[in-house]
């Protein structure tokens, strides 16, 4: 595991609703994963974010990961309902400066990893989009943590956890 000299502690902080594009809206660099041991000091509980149009609402639940003394987003997750009721969307945003050859690898706590490409990057940082299996979806709720696993453009591993307390509530209310 590669670990970055004076690396930040992440916090994990509940902001308001916001809509998935002022969600994304900032993005950290690699460089500030790179600045020393990942601990979580405050962990928030997954939350529900909703937008409509006055027809219909589109709900889903989210989880960011901020550097504690920047407060720059380090990871954001989002999870809507897929079309397989069993199953569930998601979309993962990291830092730029990462290695796009290698996969993202998550597990939940110590379960099976599971490898998914970085689709694309933009100004505001590359993202993962995936269906999650039925199995993943329960996994993570009953799991505690989601361990993520990205190379940086290096091909040195940085690990970042993320907690999935309260993930089942805000998943459930984000399908309905």
């Amino acid at each position: 595991m590669h670990h970055c000299p004076n690396r930040p502690t992440l916090v994990f902080r509940q902001r308001a609703a916001l809509s998935a594009v002022a969600a994304f809206a900032i993005a950290a660099p690699l460089a500030v994963l790179c600045a020393g041991p990942v601990a979580a000091q405050e962990v928030a509980a997954w939350r529900v974010e909703c937008t409509g149009d006055g027809k219909t609402l589109d709900c889903r639940a989210v989880q960011q990961l901020f550097a504690r003394e920047t407060r720059q987003l380090v990871l954001a997750m989002v999870v809507r309902k897929a079309p397989d009721p069993k199953a569930a969307a998601i979309t993962i945003q990291l830092p730029l400066g990462l290695s796009l050859t290698d996969p993202l690898v998550m597990k939940v706590d110590a379960g099976q990893p599971e490898r998914h490409p970085i689709q694309t990057c933009t100004n505001v940082g590359c993202f993962v989009a995936l269906t999650a299996s039925e199995k993943l979806v329960a996994a993570m709720r009953s799991g505690s943590e989601l361990k993520v696993t990205l190379q940086d453009a290096n091909k040195k591993p940085i690990e970042l956890s993320v907690p999935l307390l309260g993930f089942g509530l805000a998943f459930d209310k984000a399908r309905s």
